[in-house]
């Protein structure tokens, strides 16, 4: 699912780009076309301002120089200059000789007989314009955030070469601020309208990520399910057989247990024997009865199981007598021996289990802890994995069914400290919600039983 998911991302983030690309190419060919109308209109007026010259102020019979130009032909050229760019929507407009000196400016900033100023032309384009005589236009730039662009017109009079210097052509230069905002803004909106999809694709694929596992995980157990009683079948009586012969030929040839092969022989038909009451047990889904329960009974009960098989293990059970819960109480006591097993097998048969109860936010957690050395650094992340086990003896089921149990029971299960990854003693909290924590008074007048020292729901199981 993955790479369909991924698909899907490359390809809307492609059509988002291919027509945000389409919009921009409109865009910038209404501006092409507008560039094209903004020289047209300032090369007309450029042209009609040396006419307007030849026919004007030059027209005298005499030519002036920049320096020597009347003071009062600059003020009335200079009004003149400053309509017509008003009108035309020009930003300034200067008649100046070739070399650069003013004539008349529609600005007074630049005045009759100065060198135009360095910063308002580009001097090696304005040169270039006066000595090839053909008009050039300068390449849209920018100053102090805004855009700028000029016409160098060249023309003669009477042999000599004057320049109309004509800049920003307004409407053009709107255009131009108007792509650039929507290339901005258009460039902000796709990379966020991206994101927000990356991040909605991203989702629903660890959702069906999620959702596959969890059916990948229901296909095992029905695989399992359909196996079990053919093991059962197949197993469990040639080896109800076999322990019941080595117990004869123990009591007929060894009464007095001298051979530790008898010892050898029976101990490992039980393993086996368990094994397949752990395949059974993870495998059928018996309805559980939610009732209310005493959880000390239980865990007393699964304490001494668990001595039977782990002499060396010492339990605590630190919990009020009167904490009652709401759930099957055969599934917890089995719960509590999964874990007490999985931690005997783990500290080798010598060390300490306490549980204790705690009381947390809406509800509480009870807490199995354990000393010994931890979880090995590649089963941290897989310890409720079915068949994945850190002892070569085990089945790799018993933290399976755990979590199976509290997940049917309406319970939590997780690792909350572990001695092999921070220090802390190893322990395992089962997060029991308020709705599951009943008064006693409802236990004792509903009556909760029990089984028996030595049972176990679904047969005994071993963890990992």
């Amino acid at each position: 699912m993955r790479r369909p998911l991924v698909g899907a991302m490359v390809g809307a983030g492609l059509a988002l780009i291919l027509l945000f690309g389409f919009s921009a190419w409109m865009l910038s060919r209404n501006m092409g076309q507008a560039r094209q109308k903004s020289e047209e209109r300032m090369t007309g007026l450029a042209v009609y301002i040396a006419e307007h010259l030849k026919e004007d102020i030059f027209s005298f019979p005499f030519e002036f120089q920049p320096s020597q130009f009347p003071e009062s032909y600059a003020h009335q050229q200079g009004e003149w200059l400053s309509r017509l760019t008003r009108a035309t929507g020009l930003e300034r407009a200067v008649i100046t000789d070739s070399a650069g000196l003013v004539y008349a400016s529609s600005q007074n900033l630049i005045t009759s007989g100065e060198e135009i100023r360095p910063y308002l032309v580009d001097r090696e384009l304005f040169l270039l314009a006066a000595q090839s005589d053909r008009p050039i236009f300068t390449p849209l730039s920018e100053i102090d955030g805004v855009h700028f662009q000029s016409l160098y017109f060249p023309f003669m009079l009477r042999d000599t070469r004057h320049m109309v210097v004509l800049e920003s052509d307004q409407n053009f230069i709107a255009y131009v601020e108007q792509f650039r905002n929507y290339l901005w803004f258009a460039s902000l909106f796709l990379m966020a309208l991206f994101a927000v999809l990356a991040a909605g694709l991203f989702f629903l694929e660890r959702q069906f990520q999620a959702a596959l596992e969890v059916s990948r995980r229901n296909e095992h157990l029905a695989f399992l399910g359909r196996t079990s009683a053919e093991l059962a079948h197949e197993l469990r009586n040639p080896l109800a057989i076999m322990k019941a012969s080595v117990d004869v030929l123990r009591n007929k040839f060894d009464p007095n247990r001298e051979h530790a092969a008898f010892g050898y022989l029976s101990e490992e038909v039980m393993r086996l024997s368990r094994m397949i009451g752990n395949i059974l047990g993870f495998s059928k889904d018996r309805p559980l009865v939610a009732k209310p329960f005493r959880p000390l009974g239980a865990l007393q009960e699964a304490r001494e199981v668990q001595r039977l098989d782990f002499p060396g293990v010492e339990w605590s059970l630190d919990l009020p007598e009167d904490l009652t819960l709401v759930g099957d109480r055969d599934a917890f006591r089995q719960l509590a021996e999964n874990l007490g097993r999985n931690a005997s097998n783990a500290m080798n048969g010598k060390g300490n289990v306490r549980v204790t109860w705690e009381a947390r936010g809406r509800g509480g957690a009870m807490l199995f802890t354990d000393s010994g050395p931890g979880f090995p650094k590649t089963m941290r992340g897989r310890m409720f994995e079915p068949f994945v086990s850190g002892s070569k003896t085990g089945t790799g089921l018993g933290l399976a069914i755990v979590k199976s149990l509290c997940e049917r029971s309406g319970w939590t299960i997780a690792l909350e400290s572990d001695a092999g990854a921070d220090g802390k003693p190893t322990c395992f909290a089962v997060g029991i919600p308020r709705q599951k924590i009943t008064p006693p008074s409802k236990a004792e007048s509903t009556g909760e039983t029990g089984t028996r020292p030595g049972e176990a729901y679904n047969g005994r199981t071993e963890a990992p």
